[in-house]
């Protein structure tokens, strides 16, 4: 006897939602979705990306603590 893939999914949602939690969708639409509501963790870009913006993210600090035009070489 063989077990097909959609015959365990759906033993393991009916499991899932034996607990009382909502089913949640699991498609890129919906990744995407959760990924933008939460810009907190950005992980793209390339290395040099990521130094400009830990510049600009010292930058912001720096002004934040000394005010505009008092900027250091």
């Amino acid at each position: 006897m063989s077990t097909k893939p959609d015959d365990i999914l759906k033993r393991f949602e009916g499991l899932q939602q034996a607990d009382g939690e909502p089913e949640k969708e699991h498609t890129l639409q919906e990744n995407a979705k959760q990924r933008a509501l939460k810009p907190d963790h950005i992980n793209a870009g390339t290395a040099f990306d990521w130094e400009d913006m830990e510049a600009y993210a010292k930058e912001l600090e720096r002004l934040d603590r000394e005010g505009p035009g008092t900027r250091k070489p």
